[in-house]
């Protein structure tokens, strides 16, 4: 059910909290931020009044803001401040950046001010534990969210996971999957062919990505005198950017292996158009994630590209549908031969035009955030 499907009588009034920018108008929005920017939409389409609230980052040093939220009672940035506009809030929808002493503070400051609003708290990411907990230096964080989160079920009404749960703390659960706002992607435009099967890898690069497993893939292929020229397109930066830049020149792939930095708009379209195959995740399961929902594999349906991860994506569960490879969830290295064989069965008997309509029309059917975001527009317009 779409979301102008829920009726309601009364125009409810909310706020959004997350960030330090409008995210509807940034300049160079990462795929949270565009995420953000959908909610807002489809909320505000549904019949609810809801305006994003953001803070300002301050002028703390780099360093300083990385190692502040690590102290045992130091604030997370940016520093939230009490905004008296929540006193007269029927709902509030916070998005989960972390969570530390000040954040509770608030949250609970919100509730014994506005008893009668509805809060809710958005966990993207459940289970998070081992993403907290791979590096020695973001245990503190981890510790946080232990000590912290539990006093959450005082003063929050739902919380919204990307996920499968009942409960978390004693709260209620709404679940959901990550939706895209398809009105603000067009559709992939083939380029001219060059005989090449291009692969588009956009990302926040990080370790969970396990985009290393398709360099090494890559270079056994070659190595062993593969014959099919393969180009992967790395689109996008982050703290896994440069590692997978020393693995590239390490294993010979300059050639093969393009890395374009950050890229939007009309730039990172004319990549698209060229690619044929998307990478989405190729190490969500060391997340102890299995089935998955990332704003990744929702871009790359927006556009009408055929993908490639590890695990289930969650809107595939249960489908026929034919445009996704399922790798071994492992850190063995990627079989290119089994890529293109993917490419031909996918392309072999129709045309990509033919396979970008497919793909979009179920992306429509499926993660259009209008439809994603009903379950929690129910519960703001009940009672």
């Amino acid at each position: 059910m779409r979301m102008d499907e829920v009726t309601d009588q009364k125009n409810r009034t909310g706020f959004f909290l997350y960030g330090v920018e409008e995210a509807g108008s940034m300049r160079q929005p990462t795929g949270i931020d565009r995420k953000v920017a959908a909610q807002l939409k489809a909320l505000n389409e549904a019949g609810l009044s809801c305006r994003q609230l953001v803070y300002k980052q301050g002028r703390a040093g780099r360093w300083w803001r990385r190692l502040l939220p690590r102290l045992p009672f130091g604030c997370l940035y940016p520093r939230w401040r009490y905004r008296e506009e929540l006193d007269r809030a029927d709902f509030v929808y916070i998005r989960r950046d972390g969570m530390s002493l000040d954040r509770l503070r608030i949250i609970r400051k919100i509730r014994r001010r506005n008893p009668t609003a509805k809060i809710l708290y958005e966990v993207p990411t459940w289970p998070f534990r081992k993403e907290l907990t791979s590096r020695w230096w973001n245990y503190p964080l981890w510790w946080k969210e232990a000590v912290y989160m539990p006093y959450l079920h005082r003063y929050v009404d739902r919380i919204v996971i990307v996920g499968r749960a009942a409960t978390i703390y004693g709260i209620p659960v709404i679940p959901m999957v990550n939706g895209i706002d398809l009105d603000a992607i067009r559709p992939i435009v083939p380029a001219t062919e060059d005989g090449a099967i291009h692969i588009a890898a956009v990302a926040m690069f990080t370790q969970w990505h396990g985009y290393d497993r398709f360099l090494r893939g890559m270079a056994a292929y070659y190595a062993s005198g593969g014959k099919r020229c393969i180009v992967l397109h790395l689109i996008g930066r982050g703290p896994g950017a440069s590692e997978l830049e020393q693995l590239v020149g390490r294993y010979g792939l300059s050639g093969r292996v393009i890395l374009h930095g950050f890229l939007t708009g009309a730039e990172l379209d004319a990549i698209y158009d060229r690619c044929h195959l998307g990478l989405i995740s190729l190490a969500t399961q060391d997340k102890d994630i299995h089935i998955h929902s990332t704003l990744k594999s929702r871009e790359y349906l927006a556009k009408g590209l055929p993908t490639i991860a590890t695990g289930m994506t969650d809107v595939f569960e249960g489908t026929d549908y034919r445009y996704n490879l399922c790798l071994s969830s492992d850190a063995v290295a990627v079989d290119m031969d089994e890529i293109a064989a993917f490419y031909d069965a996918v392309y072999g008997g129709r045309s990509r035009e033919q396979v970008i309509a497919e793909i979009r029309a179920f992306a429509v059917r499926t993660v259009d955030i209008g439809i994603t975001m009903a379950p929690v527009v129910r519960y703001l317009k009940e009672g």
